[in-house]
C-alpha cells in the first residue's frame, strides 16, 4: 500500500493531478487508514497508469 505521495511520484505526476482525479469521478478515493493516509493499492495503481496514458495521449 503507498501514500499518494509516493504514488505520484512513481508515476511522474503530482499530487494534485492525483487529487484532481478524484474529484473529477476518475479515481475512487480510498480509504484513510488510522493515521489519516489515503493507501493506494495495485488497482488504484493501474486505475492511475491508464489514466495518465490517456492523458499523455491527449484523451
Amino acid at each position: 500500500m503507498l501514500t499518494i505521495g509516493q504514488v505520484a511520484a512513481h508515476l511522474g505526476v503530482t499530487v494534485r493531478a492525483v487529487r484532481h482525479y478524484h474529484q473529477k469521478g476518475l479515481l475512487p478515493e480510498p480509504e484513510r487508514d488510522a493515521s489519516g493516509y489515503r493507501r493506494y493499492g495495485a488497482d488504484a495503481v493501474v486505475s492511475l497508469v491508464r489514466i495518465k496514458t490517456l492523458s499523455d495521449a491527449g484523451v
